[in-house]
């Protein structure tokens, strides 16, 4: 559906919706501002996209309103000094001074001193170009994506049990599944869309087992709950498994086809029995033996996952588990089976692709590997051996510790909010309060991460330029122009390229428009792996999405099953070419509650409101949804620390506070709290939950453990506090 000319009245375009990883189509109703410009009139969903078929959750159908809001950049933003109030500037102005200053750091200090920090929300084309800027042209191991705080687990996790990042199936196993296994994950609130679907699937018979700590709308919704100990996840996985090897109901056939390691582990799941994983889960026997039954006897079962599981110091090892069940009943790579990690962000799967984390580079490569860089290096130009062997760093809460220690000195921080999101966020202030030179990127002028900047460059918005976004199940939808951009602004692509080429790095970054990125990013398609976008072209993704693998252009739009070749034989990308089980056994979180700090602290998302509000936090319908912060806790401790409803609460950690109105609910376990992170500075003091939550990260993934830390809970008063 192509725009029509900006004098129609009833112009629209297709696009694809900015907030979650589901990657919802949106059709959106084009018309004429005040102002002259084109401008956004309505969202409506895209009856014809394969992930939504026209359902919208409340954030995708205000997304007009929020394009609407003030507070947008028109111009670059400078300061001259620290702590003075930055001023407009002309943005070619801007650039220059940019690449000036990043320059003059790099080559004084050397490569290291520069960091980039992304994100999932930028288009395939400004993660491909900020990778290869960092790792292809300067030479910097530090360039580090927020999807390092919600998806990092689950890539690493892919990555050993499987060869390859994400997840094998697709979308449309939700209409073929027989039993849904969701753990770690709020599915009502945080992908709307496909709880709508699994819904529509347990309607029709499907079972739906929920494990979570807190009883979510998800858990409402379910046919077993399991309300799980925080950060024992580990322990009822391999439950599971015990269960369900003692019951019969593996797959010894596929088991010895498709998969090695299993001869270690009936040894090893001999010490999960039912017993000892409800003492440590808290969950009943009877439960853990009805859950294994469930999936024993599914014809066909599917398991979803999220920040539960990721966002802790085993999160690898828990999707290591989790896929264990499925090698080990053989429900994966087949319609209605499969592991299926739900991404947080609308692009992070694309992110994921293009490299812009640790050893990452374009079509699921790795500086770590020889053949990898010496390919990439032929893609981008360079002389052989340019690429480091070193060249990773150790995740997004080391870069910011570099950054306060006064070994990084420059940051440019694109599309994302890290004073608001990291997990113990005092390190990211610090950091950015000792570097020499920040500069960000974003299309508001107001955010918490705003306030270090020495530059603020204006982006444009996805709807006002052109550019490629992958969804969870590997959909790509071209995002195309629908309104025009405020003032200066420019698309994220194209800041980085002129960065890059007032670097002196033109060679590199000639790029005259989006397509041309992409075209370069098709010639990274990956045998090994099956990574492959060789048959997309804009002009099929302007007739419609297209989901890789996708070889040719005139093959289907629709690949649903990975690692199947066209003779139905199962292949994983692993040096033997069989799927691997590893034995993960359960250890603890990396803090625990104690007398000091005896309640454990669990975060998360609500369901109208996204990230750390920068657009959500602009919509009043939302607002009145969702209207303000809170800390959940149980009645039995609401009694005993003498809290009532609505009583301030300070929430406090060996790092920091945050001060909350309480909510006394049996949702949560005793001796356990919920607070969303949402709200931060802009909306009143004291209301980051991220000043309190734990920055011990997984040792594989570098994921940072935001679901559990020790706190404690004391009534500061009665009085309520005045909402945002």
């Amino acid at each position: 559906m192509a725009a029509q000319g900006p004098e129609s009245s009833n112009a629209q375009v297709r696009t694809v919706c900015s907030y979650c990883g589901v990657g919802c189509g949106m059709v959106l109703d084009i018309g004429m501002g005040p102002d002259g410009r084109r401008t956004v009139l309505k969202a409506s969903g895209d009856k014809t996209h394969p992930a939504n078929f026209g359902r919208l959750c409340t954030k995708g159908a205000t997304t007009a309103d929020m394009l609407a809001a003030p507070g947008r950049l028109g111009t670059a933003l400078v300061r001259d000094e620290r702590g003075a109030e930055p001023v407009p500037a002309p943005v070619d102005a801007a650039i220059a001074e940019t690449a000036r200053r990043l320059r003059a750091i790099i080559d004084e200090h050397g490569p290291d001193a520069f960091a980039l920090y992304v994100s999932g929300q930028l288009s395939l084309e400004a993660q491909y170009l900020a990778n290869k800027l960092a790792k292809g042209f300067v030479g910097t191991n530090q360039i580090e994506s927020n999807s390092r705080l919600c998806m990092a687990s689950a890539g690493a996790g892919y990555q050993l049990s499987l060869g390859a990042d994400g997840p094998p199936g697709s979308y449309q196993d939700f209409e073929k599944a027989d039993v849904f296994f969701v753990i770690g994950s709020n599915t009502a609130d945080c992908h709307p869309i496909l709880f709508l679907r699994m819904r529509d699937r347990v309607k029709a018979g499907a079972k739906l087992i929920v494990v979570d700590p807190r009883r979510t709308a998800t858990a409402e919704k379910a046919d077993l709950y399991l309300q799980i100990k925080p950060g024992t996840d580990l322990a009822l996985l391999n439950g599971l498994l015990h269960l369900l090897y003692e019951n019969g109901h593996t797959d010894p056939a596929f088991i010895g086809a498709h998969t090695e390691g299993w001869e270690a582990m009936p040894g090893f799941l001999a010490g999960y029995p039912p017993a000892t994983v409800a003492e440590i889960t808290g969950i009943p026997e009877a439960d853990i033996r009805e859950a294994a039954s469930l999936i024993g006897r599914a014809g066909e079962w599917m398991s979803l996952w999220t920040m539960g599981l990721n966002q802790s110091t085993h999160g690898t090892w828990n999707t290591n588990a989790l896929v264990n069940l499925h090698l080990a009943t053989g429900a994966i790579c087949r319609p209605g089976s499969g592991p299926f990690s739900l991404t947080g962000q609308p692009n992070a799967m694309g992110g994921r692709e293009m490299g812009y984390m640790g050893p990452g580079l374009p079509g699921q490569r790795s500086v770590l590997v020889d053949e990898d860089r010496a390919f990439v290096e032929e893609l981008w130009g360079l002389p052989p051996d340019s690429l480091r062997k070193d060249g990773v760093g150790r995740g997004t809460v080391e870069m910011f510790r570099r950054m306060a220690d006064g070994a990084i000195k420059a940051c440019w921080i694109i599309c994302t909010n890290p004073v608001a999101s990291v997990a113990h966020r005092r390190t990211v202030i610090e950091g950015l309060e000792a570097a020499e030179f920040v500069v960000t990127q974003d299309v508001f002028a107001e955010t918490e991460t705003n306030a270090y900047a020495d530059v603020v460059l204006p982006g444009a918005m996805w709807t006002e330029t052109e550019g490629v976004l992958i969804n969870s199940e590997r959909n790509l939808t071209l995002a195309s122009p629908a309104a025009d951009p405020p003032g200066e602004a420019l698309a994220d692509w194209r800041i980085i390229a002129r960065v890059a080429c007032e670097m002196g790095y033109e060679k590199g970054f000639w790029y005259e428009s989006a397509e041309d990125v992409f075209e370069e990013i098709k010639r990274a398609w990956n045998p090994r792996t099956g990574w492959d976008l060789r048959g997309v072209t804009y002009e099929r993704l302007r007739a419609g999405s297209v989901q890789w693998p996708a070889a040719r252009e005139l093959g289907p739009d629709r690949n649903p099953i990975r690692y199947v070749d066209g003779d139905g034989k199962l292949s994983f990308p692993t040096a033997s070419g069989r799927a691997v089980f590893h034995a993960r056994p359960h250890i603890p979180a990396a803090e625990m509650p104690d007398d000091d700090f005896p309640f454990v602290l669990n975060t998360g998302r609500l369901q109208h409101q996204w990230h750390t509000l920068t657009k959500t936090g602009k919509v009043a319908k939302l607002n009145r949804l969702n209207p303000g912060p809170f800390v959940e806790l149980h009645p039995q401790d609401a009694r005993e620390l003498g809290i009532t409803d609505g009583d301030v609460v300070e929430v406090a950690s060996r790092r920091g506070r945050a001060v909350l109105p309480a909510v006394v609910t049996d949702r949560v376990r005793p001796g356990c709290c919920f607070a969303p992170f949402h709200w931060n500075d802009l909306f009143g003091d004291h209301l980051s939950i991220n000043a309190v939550t734990s920055d011990a990260v997984d040792p594989v993934s570098f994921q940072p453990e935001l679901k559990v830390c020790a706190v404690r809970l004391t009534r500061v008063s009665s009085a309520p506090l005045p909402l945002p």
